[in-house]
């Protein structure tokens, strides 16, 4: 595995750790704290954490297809009316392994190559799939903390899921 492939590898398998770490946590929440509109990014904890779930699942078929639909053709998924903690569990773990599938069929040249993407009615960006793969991490990582900071505002402690105790996770 070269040092680009292992940095990418590093970054998904953070990302699928830490929403797992948070999805535990919101175990130990009631049902009508989890969907209590906090008004915070999406409302409320599941809210939040479905809508950076249908962002990875989005990025994951577009890495699986090798194709980013024009962004103007994107929309949003609305956030469905009730969201099960249960569910959410399985789907995210179902994108989580996407991603790994995904990565173990990928060359370390291919995690290079850019998928292109229309952004306007004229321009093609190309979008290299390593940069896809941070900002997929970012984003996550950016509602991840918002989660936290509803969790802890809601009287409960939360998980750290901080990269450095993902690295050192083995240790203490």
């Amino acid at each position: 595995m070269g040092k680009l492939q292992e940095v990418v590898h590093l970054d998904l398998q953070y990302s699928a750790w830490a929403t797992g770490q948070l999805l535990q946590a919101c175990a130990a929440i009631s049902v009508a704290d989890r969907n209590r509109d906090l008004g915070v990014s999406h409302g409320s904890i599941l809210g939040t954490i479905y809508h950076f779930h249908i962002s990875e699942r989005f990025w994951a078929k577009c890495l699986a297809a090798c194709k980013i639909p024009p962004l103007h053709e994107i929309k949003a998924d609305p956030l469905p009316d009730e969201i099960h903690l249960e569910e959410l569990e399985r789907e995210c773990a179902r994108v989580a392994r996407a991603f790994e599938d995904w990565f173990q069929s990928t060359t370390e040249e291919e995690v290079a190559l850019p998928l292109s993407c229309r952004i306007s009615a004229t321009v093609d960006f190309p979008y290299i799939r390593w940069q896809l793969i941070r900002h997929v991490v970012n984003h996550s990582s950016i509602h991840r903390g918002q989660v936290i900071g509803m969790i802890r505002a809601l009287g409960n402690k939360p998980p750290n899921i901080d990269v450095m105790t993902y690295l050192l996770r083995a240790h203490i």
